[in-house]
């Protein structure tokens, strides 16, 4: 009865081997309008924990299928009724630093504005949010990943990012992993997921200062392992109830220091606060010199605390208290995520939260951008 149960929980990596998904079908839905300005303001709390999967820092679970751990799947398929946008940059957000147009690049075939799922080597499937303000280029770019179980869709029920990047002019990656359940693989899936988002961000001729990662438990191990493997790509990134990714010691280290808003609940069932994110943090801290951190905010749910490395790169840890509807879950949870009450899954936490998470991770990535 319990490994049935688990089956539903969103952080555990190493309890399938996944087969890659096939034969999906892809939509295009065209949009019109542009992008509003204004910024959303909260606050939030973070804690992480380990559970079963949770302790590794690397994902377990391996998948097969096409595209595996070699990336070596040829089958790309996409279909699309949507017109292309092929308006002209001129300014300095375009990643060439002059005039380009966007251009289909690798499997990404849709450079219009609208709502675009596209399939991509070893079986990932990719949901691709432009606003219409991002069509001719310019925009920023943010890659947002589920966790174990999820599909893009639940994901943006957690963060909202595909409003929210309407809202502030951000391109939105959301892929959905290969397995039924959906699992992401660390060693074999970050190299196809950034060929991916390399390739958006050449095709939509995004502004290069400002791409971001961020991602839910397994999707949040992914989020650690890309700083640790392309900080040279990532202005910042938000791992929330994360798995560990990035071992911040010898080799395994990001080429540069890369801003991190890391949040975990302190309740959480999955993903254990004080096994799996306590040590990432320290490990980021350690490879920074230990710097002190100062507190910004505790009302008891939640606790924020800043730490600054000596360059005055942040880490802002956000440690809360809330939690999901299912007990198996406990804080393994989006604070603000609005699935609450569709299911008896449901990943978004169910109390009055003090801040919204797509929302401040948003925030960061917009006080962050790479210099």
């Amino acid at each position: 009865m319990r490994s049935a149960r688990l089956l539903w929980i969103g952080g555990l990596s190493a309890l399938f081997t996944g087969a890659a998904c096939g034969g999906t079908t892809v939509e295009t839905t065209s949009s019109s309008g542009s992008t509003s300005g204004g910024s959303t303001s909260v606050t939030s709390g973070s804690s992480s924990t380990t559970g079963s999967g949770g302790a590794s820092s690397t994902s377990s679970a391996s998948t097969t299928g096409a595209g595996g751990a070699g990336g070596s799947a040829s089958t790309t398929s996409t279909t699309s009724t949507a017109s292309t946008t092929t308006g002209v940059t001129t300014g300095a957000g375009g990643a060439g630093g002059g005039s380009s147009m966007p251009m289909p690049v690798g499997c990404v075939t849709e450079v219009g504005a609208g709502h675009h799922k596209l399939m991509c080597l070893g079986g990932i499937a990719y949901d691709l949010e432009i606003p219409a303000a991002c069509a001719a280029g310019g925009c920023g770019l943010v890659l947002d990943m589920h966790g174990f179980t999820m599909n893009a869709d639940q994901e943006d029920l957690g963060t909202q990012l595909r409003a929210l990047g309407k809202q502030h002019g951000y391109v939105v990656v959301q892929p959905t992993a290969p397995g039924l359940p959906p699992s992401w693989d660390q060693a074999a899936h970050v190299p196809l997921v950034f060929a991916f988002i390399s390739d958006v961000a050449q095709a939509l001729v995004t502004d290069p200062s400002r791409a971001h990662v961020m991602g839910f438990s397994q999707g949040g191990g992914m989020t650690w392992r890309m700083v640790c493997s392309h900080a040279d790509f990532f202005a910042s990134a938000a791992p929330l109830g994360a798995l560990a990714g990035c071992e911040f010691v010898g080799a395994k280290v990001p080429s540069r220091e890369v801003p991190i808003l890391q949040v975990h609940g302190r309740k959480d069932n999955v993903v254990n606060f004080g096994n799996t994110a306590i040590p990432q943090r320290n490990a980021v801290l350690a490879h920074w010199g230990n710097p002190p951190g100062m507190v910004l905010e505790d009302d008891g749910a939640h606790k924020v605390t800043r730490y600054l490395s000596p360059a005055g790169t942040p880490l802002e840890f956000w440690e809360h208290d809330y939690e999901a509807g299912s007990f198996l879950l406990g804080g393994h949870c989006f604070p603000g995520g609005v699935d609450v009450g569709q299911s008896p899954f449901q990943f978004g936490c169910t109390a009055q939260n003090t801040f919204v998470y797509g929302a401040k991770a948003v925030e960061f990535f917009i006080a962050h951008p790479k210099n």
